[in-house]
C-alpha cells in the first residue's frame, strides 16, 4: 500500500505512463488484470466515480489500479485520523492530505493531460464520433479517470472531516476550477457511493457478542469421538489459538458455548476461516502416537466437532476456488491480520 499515492506517480511519470505502453497487446493487459490484487474499504465511502464503461483490457487494468490505490489511500487516512492522539494531530493529517498529497497530484494530472493533448471527445461517444486512434482514446480515458478520482478523493476526505479542516471547504466546482480551469462536468462524475460491506478494524461483525461472557478454553471441552483428533494432538500453540477463538466469538461466529452461529452465508465464511488458520500454521503437522501426518480434512473435522457444525461442502468449495478464498480473506481485516500460529 502506498501512503503517498505512489501508483499515481508511476502513471504520471514512471513505468506506468499509459502512452508508453501502446505496444502492449490486449492479451497482455488481460493477463496482468488477473494478477492485480483488489483493495477493500475499511470505512464506508461517501462518494464514487461515475464514468463510461471500460471497453478495453488496458482501460480495465488501469481502472482497477486507480481504484485500488484510492481505496488504500482512504483506508490509510482514516486510520491515521482515528489513531491520532489529539485534535491537532487529526487536523494535521487531514490538512496534509488535502494541501500536500492531493494538491500535488491534482496539479500534476492537469499538467499531464495538457501536455499530452487529451480531451473527453477522444473517448466519450457523447461528444460525437470517436477517433480511430484507439491508443490515444485509451490514454485519454485513463488520465481523465485519474483526474475525476482525485477530485473524488479530495471531496471524500474534506467532507469526512469537516471539523478538522483548517481552511474553508471547496465545492466540486471550486476543485475543478482551481486545478483544471473549468467547472464540474454536468452531469457530475462524482456520485453518492452505494452502501457496501466494509472490512473495518473498528466494527466487529456482531457487536452484541462483546456484551456476553466468553471463556477461551485451552483444551477439549467435550470428549472427541473416534476419528476426531484431540485438542492436545492438533493445536500447536494453545494460547495463540485461544486468542483466535476470542476473536471468533467477538466477530459473531460462535456463541459463548462454542457453538457455531449458523446464519445465512456464515457457513461459507467460517470455511474460509478454517483455511486461513491452516495457512497461518495453527495446527501441528503430525501426530506422534502413532506418528502420522495431519491432513486438512483432519483439521476440518476437528473444528467442525469443536463448533458443532459440518462445513465439509463449503471447505471443499474454497479449496477448489483459491481466488474467491483470497478475496474473502482480504476483505476481513481481523482475519487477514491474524498472527502466525
Amino acid at each position: 500500500m502506498s501512503t503517498l499515492l505512489e501508483t499515481y506517480n508511476r502513471i504520471l511519470f514512471l513505468d506506468l505512463r499509459p502512452w508508453l505502453l501502446s505496444g502492449f497487446s490486449e492479451l497482455k493487459f488481460k493477463q496482468d488484470l488477473q494478477d492485480l490484487k483488489k483493495a477493500f474499504y475499511q470505512v464506508q465511502p461517501l462518494y464514487e466515480v461515475s464514468f463510461p464503461k471500460a471497453l478495453t483490457n488496458k482501460r480495465k487494468y488501469f481502472l482497477l489500479l486507480i481504484d485500488a490505490e484510492a481505496t488504500e489511500y482512504l483506508n490509510y487516512i482514516h486510520k491515521q485520523v482515528s489513531e491520532s492522539i489529539n485534535a491537532n494531530a487529526k487536523k494535521y493529517h487531514v490538512h496534509m492530505a488535502l494541501t500536500r498529497t492531493l494538491n500535488e497530484k491534482l496539479r500534476e494530472t492537469a499538467l499531464a493531460i495538457r501536455d499530452q493533448g487529451y480531451s473527453p471527445d477522444q473517448y466519450d461517444p457523447k461528444f460525437g464520433v470517436l477517433p480511430t486512434n484507439t491508443a490515444t482514446a485509451d490514454c485519454a480515458y485513463i488520465l481523465f479517470y485519474l483526474k475525476h478520482q482525485l477530485v473524488r478523493l479530495y471531496l471524500e476526505i474534506q467532507d469526512s472531516y469537516t471539523e478538522q479542516l483548517k481552511e474553508e471547504p471547496l465545492t466540486e466546482d471550486d476543485i475543478y476550477l482551481t486545478y483544471f480551469n473549468h467547472t464540474a462536468p454536468n452531469p457530475s462524475h462524482i456520485s453518492e457511493a452505494v452502501q457496501i460491506k466494509v472490512a473495518s478494524r473498528s466494527n466487529p461483525r456482531v457487536i452484541t457478542q462483546s456484551l456476553k461472557t466468553f471463556k477461551a478454553l485451552t483444551g477439549d471441552y467435550k470428549n472427541a469421538p473416534k476419528g476426531i483428533l484431540t485438542y492436545d494432538a492438533i493445536i500447536k500453540n494453545p494460547s495463540r489459538f485461544a486468542s483466535f477463538e476470542e476473536s471468533l466469538f467477538q466477530n459473531g461466529y460462535i456463541d459463548e458455548e462454542y457453538k457455531f452461529v449458523d446464519k445465512h452465508g456464515m457457513k461459507s465464511e467460517m470455511a474460509a476461516i478454517y483455511h486461513q488458520l491452516i495457512k497461518k500454521g495453527y495446527f501441528n503437522q503430525r501426530t506422534f502416537q502413532p506418528i502420522k501426518p495431519i491432513k486438512d480434512v483432519d483439521i476440518r473435522k476437528f473444528l467442525d466437532h469443536r463448533y458443532q457444525t459440518n462445513l465439509d461442502k463449503q471447505f471443499r468449495t474454497y479449496r477448489q476456488n483459491p481466488d474467491a478464498l483470497a478475496e474473502y480473506i482480504d476483505s476481513q481485516y481481523w482475519l487477514s491480520s491474524l498472527p502466525l500460529g
